[in-house]
């Protein structure tokens, strides 16, 4: 992470424009593919979340792993939990994936 630290006393020319014509809030950048409602999609965003804490940069590989082991184990539902964990880690992973079993 790199954070801007104006030295004391010093207003940057950066913090002392106004801020016009950029966005004021965040934009989730995969909020259109969502269709389900807040409730079912925390499930899969929460576990994805805890899933980065645990493995970070290598989570996304580890919830197609565990997509691929629901899979065999023929956990139809689990296999689907665990594509959209991909999915919202990761969605060029998770589409490679589905290629790859087509």
């Amino acid at each position: 992470m790199l954070r801007f630290a104006p030295r004391y006393g010093i207003i940057s020319p950066c913090m002392a424009r106004p801020i016009l014509g950029r966005h004021l809030r965040a934009v989730n950048d995969n909020a259109e593919e969502w269709s389900g409602s807040w409730p079912q999609e925390s499930a899969a965003l929460d576990s994805a979340l805890r899933l980065f804490a645990a493995h970070g940069f290598s989570a996304a590989e580890r919830a197609r792993d565990a997509a691929l082991i629901a899979e065999r184990g023929g956990d139809e539902s689990g296999q689907q939990f665990w594509m959209q964990v991909c999915r919202t880690l990761d969605r060029r992973l998770a589409r490679d994936m589905v290629r790859k079993h087509r």
